[in-house]
């Protein structure tokens, strides 16, 4: 026998003969290999005629393997096995070293932080480096491999995924909500100190989202008011009975569940802004990247799914 190189039929024949021959039926190997039993006979037949030697004994109720067929299984099992070796510790390779995200920081808080774990697990030979900020990253100057953004999506030169909307309403601690008679009365706020998040996106004003929520009602607002630069002091100040916040879904669902929080009326309002993970367009497929990014969405997923 002589083969002057191994054909994409010939090597397609031989992980199919490694199957029939740890299954020692082909049957078995059809359904490990999502194939009909016709289709394996018919490879092996093919493989045996290029070899030129048989490697099968077949009888009415079970295989057998000849000699020959013994000794290309001992091969076979052993480099099949270095070459799927070899595949993981190339995608090891791949997923190594250091990834740089900019992220907001009460979404890191609140959002990511919970759930990195779950990253690391999968990938622990990346290095993460995490960086909180509300401005936007200058991927010209800066080393950032990718980040996430609260906005509208439409940065300029960049590749953006959107990962998921957002909605707000606003929140207070019980007690608070009780001493300003607030339960189903809106109007109540014009006696509440309100809690503004003064950087809820880039370049947003002080009071920007207080004042789309209190547009969508017809709501006037007071203008006692106490700012800080992340959301969730905000939130926290609520939390502790200073005043009103205006809560993000993503940020407020466990404060609620475990009533740090309350909903003092039902009024909540869609943002026009959103969550995005964007990167440069030459970026966008480098494994590391590409690997949060499906991380990111698997676990919105989840939580929707839910």
């Amino acid at each position: 026998m002589q083969l002057s190189n191994l054909s994409g039929s010939v090597l397609s024949g031989l992980h199919c003969f490694l199957i029939a021959a740890e299954q020692m039926s082909f049957t078995r190997a059809a359904e490990v290999l999502f194939l009909t039993q016709s289709a394996v006979s018919h490879k092996i037949k093919n493989l045996e005629e290029a070899l030129g030697v048989q490697l099968f004994i077949r009888q009415p109720r079970k295989l057998l393997l000849t000699d020959e067929g013994v000794r290309l299984k001992q091969v076979l099992a052993a480099n099949f096995g270095d070459i799927a070796h070899e595949i993981r510790d190339l995608k090891n390779v791949e997923l190594s070293g250091d990834i740089n995200i900019s992220v907001p920081p009460t979404f890191a808080q609140t959002w990511l932080l919970p759930r990195l774990k779950s990253f690391i697990d999968l990938y622990p030979a990346l290095r993460i480096h995490l960086r909180t900020r509300n401005d936007l990253v200058d991927f010209q100057t800066e080393s950032f491999d990718c980040a996430i953004y609260f906005g509208k999506g439409e940065y300029q030169g960049l590749h953006t995924c959107k990962l998921m909307d957002e909605s707000m309403q606003p929140v207070c601690s019980h007690d608070y909500a009780v001493a300003h008679n607030l339960y189903d009365h809106p109007e109540s706020l014009m006696s509440c100190l309100l809690l503004h998040d003064a950087a809820p996106w880039a370049r947003a004003g002080r009071n920007d989202e207080w004042q789309l929520w209190a547009e969508q009602y017809g709501i006037q607002l007071p203008e006692s008011e106490c700012t800080f630069d992340r959301s969730d002091l905000a939130l926290q100040a609520a939390e502790c009975g200073m005043g009103v916040a205006m809560g993000r879904q993503s940020f407020i669902a466990e404060k609620l569940a475990q009533q740090r929080l309350v909903i003092p009326f039902d009024m909540m309002t869609s943002s026009p802004f959103s969550y995005y993970v964007v990167c440069r367009h030459n970026m966008q497929n480098t494994p590391k990247i590409k690997a949060f990014r499906d991380w990111l969405f698997s676990e919105i997923n989840a939580e929707y799914s839910n």
